[in-house]
Order: C-alpha cells, then structure tokens, then sequence
C-alpha cells in the first residue's frame, strides 16, 4: 500500500509547512495546561477551581480545554495529509509517525511510574501501565484506566489509531473529485454532531466520576465516549485530511482567518447553552476547522504573521512534549508546594510550573526526539547522502 499524494494548489517551497498552525500549537498546549491547573488547589480563590457555581475563571478554561483538544485531532489530520511523501509505503509512514509519537510517551509514561512511586498521590497498577504503554488505555472507559499515570496520553493513544488508519483514509479521500470534497466534508461534520446523540444510548455509569462533570452535567459513559474513545475523535481527524484536500485542490473557503477567528470565539461563547455533551466537541469542530484552513491558506501565499514568527514556531516545534509533560510538571509542583496560595502568588507558582514544563520539553526534543528522527526516520541512502537531514516533523507529531 502506498501514500498517495495530491496535486497542489500552491508553488513554492515552503508548500510543505505550516508555521501558523505550528506556532498556534503552543497557544494550544498552554491553554490545556491552565486548564489542568484548575483542577489543582494551587490557588485558593474558588474562582479558580473546578467548583460548581464558583469556579468562573475555571469554566472559561475548561471549555478551552476542549476546543484546544479538537485543534490538536484536526491539526494532525490535516499536517499529515498536508505532507504526504509521494509514494511513500505505508510501512514507513507508520515506522516514521511511531517515531514521532512514541519516545515521548514512553519517557513520561517512565517519568509518571517513578512520580507516583515515590510521591503516594495515586496507586500504581502496574497491569495498568501495560495498557497505557501499549497506547490501549483510551479505549477502555473506566477512569482508573484512560487516566493512568500520565492522563494526557490518552491522546496519543487515539493517536496511534489514526496513524494506522491514515493511509487507508488517504487513500479513499484522495479518489474525492475536488467539487464533492465539501459535501462529503458535511457529512462528516454531520456524524459529529449526530455522535452526543448516540452516546445518551449508553448505560449511565461505565466509569467513576470524572472531576468537572459539575459542569458538563452528562453522564460519566457519555462524557468518555464523546470526548475519549478513539474512533469517535478519529471523525475530527478525517475531517483535518478533508481540509486539507480542500485547500490543496484550491477549493474556495467561507471564511478568510478573520472571519473563521470571529465564529470560533462566538461559538466558544455560546457552547456552554448547547445540551448534553455537544460542547466539548461537536460546536468547536466546524470554526477550528475553518480556522486551520484559513491559516493554511494564508501561509501558502507567503502571509507573514506573529503566529509564523520564528519564536511561534519554535515553541509550537516542542509543544508535543510540552502537552505529555505539563501534567507530570503540576502532580509534581502540587506534591511538593501543597497550594492554597493567594492570586498573586499562585500566577507566580504557575509561570514556574510553566517554565519547568517548558525546559524539560526543549530537553526532550534536544535530546532525544530529535537525535532519534535524525537516525532512525531517514532512509538509509538519505542519511548517507546528507548526515544533517532532518526528516520533515522531527521536532515530535503534528499534534
């Protein structure tokens, strides 16, 4: 089987790269991380933690938390589509994209092991752990398993199942005649909002309560088969690949970036009027989508901006280990400062998390992602040819 590639709507070579989606990845990333700080007791102020009718800042976060999650599933779609190798086996892809994917778990699923040996915040299943390594874990609904040790990796178990499916998905995407790529993209858009609907058929309670349900008001079943289990978010992958054929075949969008960026604020605003779990995934699905391909457009004329800023870039090149660290960086700062800090000094506490959080990342690329691309994801005759090639996405997953 073979990757197949798409004609290109666009000349140039910087076609292949996406810096505004790669800068807005750290955008991204920081969000889910402030996110994750509400569920702490770092701060003291109420407002600041997941609490029924109290926690205002926390809500605010909290919806981020879900749109920047829908971000991350289009965004891989539509970079790997986006950069398709022609003629690439699907044997190498795969090989490359657990390259990418991998290492990084690993280290911090080791990372999170020894944090809870020696710091007694959760028990340590080591029948568990198998799962998690095993990138198995999201699919199971109980807490206790697509939480283990380090919980933000139940993305990179859903991950793991598009890279396996994607050069199928290429495949029969790629056989699209350019004027029904829009059509089969709203049937698509239409299964994603038709998926809370499903999910009320599901038993009431498959897993123990989820922190935050306070606010989504579902059901533990549904709120894990919306927003965790692997094919349900997949939809949301095939939908990036869709845009992604969109803007490469130079189908027209609705919206240019301002435009796409005024209804994705709009409806951030009013997703919390939406019933049962539409919120989390299906209201933010279509503006983030028209967002990213609006963005990409943009950069295939040559569009400069702060988002493809060499520094934007840069920490989006590092927000992949920065999203598998932060929760690890914040168990930990928990465990060893214990909280209840006033605003001032609780902004101060998460800046120093933040900056941790960032350093180990850029130590995780720079040491061991990269060196790892540079090795083992370039043909054997590329490396011989050039001993400095770096394979395009060796900086860690477009996720």
């Amino acid at each position: 089987m073979h990757v197949t590639a798409q004609p290109r709507s666009h000349a140039g070579p910087a076609e292949s790269h996406l810096p505004s989606l790669t800068g807005a990845l750290i955008i991204v990333v920081t969000t889910m991380f402030l996110a994750r700080v509400m569920f702490t007791p770092i701060f003291e102020s109420r407002l600041f933690q997941m609490i029924p009718d109290k926690g205002a800042v926390a809500v605010v976060f909290w919806q981020g938390a879900s749109a920047a999650t829908s971000y991350l599933f289009l965004f891989s779609g539509f970079a790997l589509a986006w950069s398709v190798r022609p003629g690439e086996k699907a044997r190498r892809f795969w090989w490359r994209r657990f390259l990418e994917l991998y290492p990084t778990h690993l280290v911090t699923l080791v990372a999170a092991i020894v944090l809870f040996t020696f710091v007694p915040m959760f028990p340590v299943d080591y029948g568990v752990a198998v799962l998690n390594g095993a990138l198995l874990h999201a699919w199971f609904p109980q807490l206790e398993i697509w939480t283990s040790f380090n919980s933000s990796s139940w993305v990179v178990s859903c991950e793991a199942l598009f890279a396996l499916c994607f050069p199928v998905l290429m495949a029969l995407i790629g056989r699209i005649r350019p004027e029904r790529l829009w059509a089969w993209t709203g049937g698509v858009v239409a299964v994603i909002y038709l998926v809370p609907l499903a999910a009320t058929a599901l038993p009431d309670h498959l897993a123990a309560p989820y922190p935050g349900h306070e606010f989504t008001q579902v059901p533990d079943s549904q709120f894990w088969f919306v927003t965790k289990f692997p094919p349900v978010r997949m939809l949301e992958f095939i939908l990036g690949i869709l845009l992604a054929r969109i803007v490469r075949t130079g189908r027209r969008l609705p919206l240019g970036v301002g435009g796409a960026t005024l209804l994705l604020v709009v409806s951030y605003a009013v997703a919390p009027l939406f019933p049962l779990t539409y919120p989390m995934v299906a209201v933010m699905a279509v503006p983030m989508g028209l967002v990213i391909a609006a963005l990409a457009a943009a950069d295939g004329t040559g569009r400069r901006s702060w988002l493809n800023s060499r520094v934007m870039v840069w920490l989006g090149g590092v927000s992949w280990a920065f999203y598998l660290w932060s929760l690890l960086v914040l168990n930990a700062g928990v465990a060893l400062l214990d909280g209840g800090f006033g605003v001032p000094a609780g902004i101060a506490v998460v800046a120093l998390l933040l900056g941790i959080t960032l350093l180990l990342s850029w130590l995780q690329c720079t040491l061991i992602q990269r060196p790892i691309m540079r090795r083992f994801a370039a043909p054997r005759r590329h490396r011989d040819a050039d001993p400095g090639l770096v394979p395009a996405g060796s900086d860690g997953p477009r996720t």
